[in-house]
């Protein structure tokens, strides 16, 4: 049986062609993806083999932990002190100590006086070491910095901006600008989310005055004597820290090193890894649709089979071994694309100078076994249902006729959707008028829920769509013919159908999303900022530095400028943001809606809460919120409960309580108010000259900051319309697919259509008239049920930053739009393929 069909894959290979496509293409995103990921981790594995001392203390963080704070927010990160590290030095087993310092939030200036791009990965500050052993770099060329007038950079960046030992440039610091000498070049650096990344480094004493303006450092490396007991020394150095400090061994630092970098750039295999599996999923409509056509077309050769005493498990076999043959094939060669698109992905990463660690491409077992179970299992359950049907066939039946669903199994079917899709407009009523995620993760369950109920019920419901889609075609021989063609099996169609239904609603519903996002930021900037004509800030949300504001208001034309700083912190341990700010912000720079409380207790210590972080946490101004950062737990009066707000989200203190509770001095917006008759046009260019120490601040309107606030969202929304091309263009396959086999399908009835006059023209117009309805039933019931649950999930979130519902018309009318024109091109082949069929051999075909 196995044999048969492998003979019978060999003999088709058109069919074997198409049906092999759409696995290779779901196995290669699912290959490239973990090939990509084990090249990245391997990478990072072999970076920090030789990194870090024998033992690393750093300072416990109030937010958990070792302290990770990277300069990219505005909390001040927990130090140590160097008589700590004497104090080490001095414990039995110490061969020598090495107090370092790391942050991040620096920029370095091109040789145009730009910022280098460094595509959203920080640029980072560190003290040169001591020893050699305790390094997370080492000197390449050069000679180490010395003085706040000369730093060492990392080679990778040196060699993409074209600076030399020797060269001046100007580096931007949490504490001001600088310009320095590069005195040498050092390797990447090795530590923590640092691995990798842009880095300059100074002497000792320059890091600490121009990174912190103050001394302390943020770990200290220990190196221990030969034929020390590790342990015993680990504990006198925790004895003598205290609670205050986490001491570890070089081991778990590289270890906990990797699990940050997994948190950083795991997300994005976990996203590739997810429209991996939308692929497959829509991949295995195609592959139900090539398998139940296959058997339909051998039904007198399975028959024969039987008739000559082949049993039903046989049968069933043979199907089955044509699916583990096509599996077989389509996994390899997927695992051989995949390997292609993970070396696109390093490339790629290469090119924007992100290809921290490198190495070659690794493919693991792992990655072999699943890349073959996947491929091979899809396919395998996806032709299961054919097979047994093939296996249950009555011989006479099937000499007779093609196969079609028995009408109790289709009923079942049919029935179960229907269910489905009541099951999930009862969960969309019961949800929508709750809030927050938790609502908005029910109302994507529904979703999902409500997809595969219209997958079930596609029959029924293509049905009749089919027939209302045909009426603007006319009443032509084509157009009846193509209609008749799309009913003729509403299972298939529908099953066709449903890959670009699916694609289509992810489409729509991130669409409805997306836009609803960019307006809610449109009108939170508007609402929010009242009588601030200009807004000053950092690229891309960096912090300034304190000495902005001073020099923003010093310019000729400015009336005022209002202060807003930033940063992470928790409450009841969820992540929030605690902003600062001077409280004359809050009546008019910033619009602020009181609902409960008065904002008069915010100079006296207590805080403002947003409504949604209040109805959360149960608070009314009385009440005490304790906020961890990460100079540890502070306890803190509600004073006031304010409406949503977008510039205000989480809690809200004055500068003075933001400073005492570890924030640092670095802003994050500046509010401009300019004097009466006085414009932003007049005021831009003295700002940016005043500022020109400064070149990542930007100077801005309101309409010009609310445009940079969208960027996020619309780079998200790019990304993820590239990821989902995919799964279009497989359900664009799926359309060619179910065409070209039908064409084979009805060879003889094409030919007898040739006999009887009609011309070949009409006859492609017959096969693109199908093609198109089966386009425009996924798509109309795709986009359609994308803006529901869409619009719902805005709906939920609408006091979480997703205050506007915006539904792209323009966009959705244009996706159905190309799906329609996909159906013309799809049909292109097929269509062309029938009409030059030999009428004579076209009717003898049995």
């Amino acid at each position: 049986m196995f044999k048969l069909g492998l003979r019978t894959v060999l003999s088709h290979r058109l069919r074997f062609a198409l049906s092999l496509t759409a696995v290779v293409l779901g196995v290669a995103f699912v290959a490239g993806s973990l090939i990509f990921a084990d090249t990245f981790s391997t990478a990072i594995r072999r970076n920090f083999a030789a990194t870090t001392a024998d033992v690393v203390v750093t300072p416990v963080s109030g937010l958990g932990g070792s302290a990770a704070n990277l300069g990219d927010n505005n909390a001040k990160p927990p130090t140590l002190t160097a008589d700590l590290a004497t104090q080490i030095q001095n414990l039995p087993g110490v061969a020598a100590t090495d107090p370092s310092l790391l942050l991040g939030g620096l920029q370095l200036l091109d040789k145009a006086g730009k910022p280098i791009d460094t595509y959203g990965v920080p640029t980072f500050g560190a003290s040169w070491p001591r020893y050699a052993e305790t390094a997370t770099f080492q000197l390449v060329s050069g000679a180490p910095p010395w003085g706040n007038q000369q730093i060492a950079l990392d080679s990778r960046t040196a060699k993409r901006t074209g600076y030399e030992v020797g060269d001046q440039v100007r580096v931007v610091t949490p504490t001001g600008t600088i310009t320095a000498r590069i005195s040498g070049t050092i390797t990447p650096g090795t530590s923590g989310l640092a691995a990798g990344a842009p880095l300059i480094a100074f002497d000792g004493a320059s890091a600490q005055l121009l990174l912190l303006g103050e001394q302390g450092w943020t770990s200290i490396g220990v190196a221990l004597k030969p034929d020390q007991d590790r342990d015993a020394v680990i504990q006198r150095i925790r004895e003598l820290g205290g609670p205050g400090v986490h001491v570890r061994t070089g081991a778990q630092v590289t270890e906990d090193s990797e699990t940050a970098l997994d948190q950083a750039f795991g997300g994005m295999s976990a996203v590739l890894l997810l429209f991996a599996a939308i692929a497959l999923f829509v991949s295995s409509f195609l592959i139900v649709n090539t398998f139940s056509m296959l058997v339909a077309q051998r039904s007198r050769e399975l028959a024969l089979l039987r008739a000559i005493g082949a049993s039903r498990r046989q049968v069933t076999r043979t199907v089955l071994a044509e699916a583990i043959v096509i599996g077989l094939i389509g996994s390899t060669l997927g695992l051989l694309f995949g390997a292609g698109v993970a070396g696109v992905l390093q490339a790629t990463f290469a090119e924007l100078d992100l290809d921290v660690p490198t190495g070659s491409l690794q493919i693991g077992p792992g990655t072999i076994i699943t890349s073959y179970v996947v491929g091979i299992g899809v396919t395998c359950a996806a032709a299961w249902p054919a097979a047994r049907r093939a296996g249950r066939m009555s011989p006479v039946a099937a000499m007779r006729q093609e196969i079609a669903l028995p009408p109790k199994a289709a009923r079942t079917r049919v029935v179960f959707g229907l269910l489905l899709i009541g099951m999930a407009a009862v969960s969309y009523t019961s949800t929508i008028a709750a809030r927050g995620l938790p609502a908005a993760v029910l109302i994507g369950l529904g979703g999902a829920m409500g997809l595969t109920g219209v997958v079930l019920a596609g029959p029924l419901i293509g049905r009749y769509a089919v027939q209302l889609l045909t009426l603007p075609f006319g009443r032509s021989t084509p157009a009846l013919l193509g209609a008749r063609n799309a009913q003729r099996n509403p299972r298939r169609t529908a099953a066709t159908a449903s890959a670009l239904m699916i694609s289509l609603a992810l489409v729509s519903g991130l669409g409805v999303l997306a836009a609803s996002a960019e307006a809610s930021v449109d009108q939170g900037v508007r609402e929010a900022i009242g009588t601030s004509d200009v807004l000053v800030s950092g690229d891309e949300g960096a912090p300034m530095s304190g000495k902005v504001a001073g020099i923003v208001a010093a310019v000729d034309g400015v009336a005022g400028v209002g202060r807003a700083r930033a940063m992470t912190g928790q409450v009841d341990g969820q992540q929030i943001r605690v902003t600062g700010v001077d409280p004359a912000v809050l009546n008019g720079p910033i619009v602020t809606k009181v609902e409960q409380g008065s904002l008069d207790g915010l100079a006296g210590g207590s805080v403002v809460v947003t409504r949604p972080l209040a109805r959360q946490f149960s608070l009314t101004p009385g009440k005490t919120i304790t906020v961890v950062t990460e100079s540890g737990r502070h306890n803190l009066k509600v004073a006031t409960v304010i409406a949503a707000n977008r510039q205000l989200n989480g809690v809200v203190v004055s500068l003075d309580t933001f400073g005492r509770i570890g924030g640092a001095g670095t802003d994050s917006v500046l509010y401009v108010d300019l004097d009466e008759g006085v414009t932003m046009e007049q005021v831009q260019q003295p700002l940016l000259q005043a500022l020109a120490d400064y070149p990542s601040v930007q100077v801005r309107d309101q309409v010009a900051y609310a445009e940079a606030e969208r960027g996020p969202i619309d780079l998200m929304r790019n990304v993820v319309l590239m990821l989902l091309a995919l799964a279009i263009l497989i359900a664009v396959l799926g359309i060619v697919n179910t065409l070209a086999l039908s064409v084979v399908e009805r060879t003889r009835e094409i030919g007898l259509l040739r006999a009887v006059g009609m011309e070949r023209g009409q006859l492609r117009r017959m096969v693109q008239i199908e093609s198109v309805t089966i386009a425009l039933l996924g798509a109309l019931l795709g986009a359609g049920l994308g803006v529901l649950f869409g619009s719902a999930i805005q709906t939920v979130m609408s006091e979480d930053g997703m205050a506007v519902r915006d539904i792209p018309e323009l966009q959705i009318l244009a996706s159905v739009l190309i799906a329609a024109v996909v159906g013309v091109l799809a049909a292109a082949w097929p269509a062309r393929r029938a009409a030059r069929l030999d009428v004579l051999r076209a009717i003898g075909t049995e």
